[in-house]
């Protein structure tokens, strides 16, 4: 094996939840009940509902995983991949700001299955979350993937892999070939993620956690895959992102990737969050119908992400509009909210939020591109934004914002992610239902099997 490959492998074969201290493993819960919330809320989207029809379809000879909310269960290469699509769909989960990293909950669907087909202990889900979170966090740290113009899957699959390998009790050398199989068949496109979106921008890591459950099964049977995936000739460095060094754990005598990921208070994407944090001000000085103009300057990843393209100012589909800087903050300013009732087909389309959506325009600041990712800090990223609001009087509003709800310098507490969850459930689960959830997420440590946790999401009534 390459030497990236043994790397990964022997800090997973030495990885114990034993040694990570309480300040981590409380990060972990809220990011796994976090994710739980999440995947109730997308259940009932369109990409989601593929999803599970897809699962259904597909059986198991050995012990099925179950396929949350759907009363129904499925092989659990299929049940991960459905389960991630609920997780993922509505952009609520949370993420990493790393250059190759993404929203590392992705991950967790898979976790959850290997633990639940294996009879694991509830602290197997604990224990493989910080893992996969640290891998994919160690390699986003220094693999240029997005830049280069692959997706967030890329890496997701290999720390997915070690995770559910490690669960079902590989060896170091079925790891190895895991690692291999989870990356060389599965090189995702970043078009996902750019220009008019399609349903796919929130079902592709549902891909590359697929691949990942299946790798480890072909892996743990036998099935090699090439020695050198990462510094082979033709491998990830050659084809893909240029040489890196990896360093494990990814802020080595620092803090966890659990407590350095970001957690989100809005439907939308990661670096809206700020702004939409600053809505709620915005109304209360002017009226709406009074704004004459609302000027972004942000780091360029937010501007190349949800500030670029022309799609933004005619979203068609809601993972256009919750890709898109002028509706998201059109939206809140007229609704004084950002919900799962914003990205309706009736609403994305509503012709009155388009004069809005007109007045506001975004624009790189170099400056602050210098500084959002510093180096050794990459994982929270430093998201500086200035918005200047000129309203039809003359008066002038303006902000920097720097650190949004969620964000490892102003984390969302365990009271913040039981708000959430109570939000996310409202309408849709009852209450008693609602409290078996969240009371069985946040003991998942202390269950005799992760099962016990999983039953609570077998069926959403």
């Amino acid at each position: 094996m390459d030497h990236i490959t043994k790397q990964l492998v022997d800090y997973t074969a030495g990885f114990s939840l034993a040694d990570v201290p309480q300040a981590a493993r409380q990060a972990a819960l809220n990011h796994l009940v976090d994710a739980v919330g999440c995947a109730i809320a997308g259940y009932r989207t369109a990409s989601a509902q593929i999803g599970v029809r897809v699962a259904r379809t597909v059986t198991s000879t050995s012990r099925p995983a179950t396929v949350f909310g759907a009363d129904a269960v499925s092989a659990p290469a299929y049940a991960a991949m459905a389960n991630t699509i609920m997780v993922r769909s509505l952009d609520w989960n949370d993420g990493m700001l790393a250059k190759g990293g993404g929203h590392p909950s992705d991950m967790i669907p898979a976790i959850v299955a290997a633990a639940e087909v294996r009879d694991a202990p509830g602290a197997a889900v604990l224990e493989g979350t910080l893992l996969a979170y640290e891998v994919l966090g160690g390699i986003g740290n220094v693999a240029p993937s997005n830049r280069r113009g692959w997706d967030q899957g890329l890496f997701m699959g290999v720390a997915t892999a070690l995770a559910v390998g490690r669960i079902h009790g590989l060896t170091e050398a079925q790891l190895a070939n895991a690692v291999s199989l989870a990356v060389v068949p599965a090189v995702p496109l970043l078009v996902t993620r750019r220009g008019a979106l399609s349903m796919w921008k929130g079902a592709a890591t549902s891909a590359a956690i697929l691949n990942a459950v299946n790798a480890v099964a072909l892996a743990g049977e036998g099935m090699t895959g090439p020695a050198e995936p990462f510094t082979g000739t033709m491998g990830v460095f050659e084809q893909l992102t240029g040489p890196w060094e990896l360093v494990l754990p990814a802020d080595p005598g620092g803090r966890y990737v659990t407590q350095i990921s970001h957690l989100k208070q809005y439907p939308a994407e990661s670096h809206a969050q700020s702004l939409l944090g600053l809505m709620p001000a915005v109304r209360r000085w002017r009226d709406v119908g009074d704004i004459e103009s609302v000027e972004i300057e942000c780091y360029w990843e937010m501007w190349n992400a949800i500030g670029s393209h022309e799609s933004i100012y005619d979203p068609q589909n809601r993972e256009t509009a919750d890709h898109s800087l002028p509706y998201l903050l059109a939206v809140a300013l007229t609704d004084a909210d950002v919900g799962v009732a914003s990205f309706t087909d009736e609403r994305i389309a509503d012709p009155s939020l388009r004069p809005l959506m007109r007045k506001i325009t975004v624009r790189e600041n170099p400056g602050y591109t210098a500084r959002y990712r510093p180096p050794e800090r990459g994982l929270a990223a430093e998201p500086h934004v200035r918005v200047t609001v000129r309203a039809a009087d003359g008066a002038v509003l303006e902000e920097e914002l720097s650190y949004p709800k969620g964000h490892p310098r102003n984390p969302m507490t365990r009271a913040d992610v039981d708000a959430k969850l109570a939000r996310i459930c409202a309408g849709v689960l009852k209450d008693d239902h609602r409290d078996r959830i969240r009371d069985a997420w946040w003991a998942i440590e202390s269950l005799a099997t992760a099962g016990e946790a999983v039953q609570t999401l077998a069926r959403f009534a």
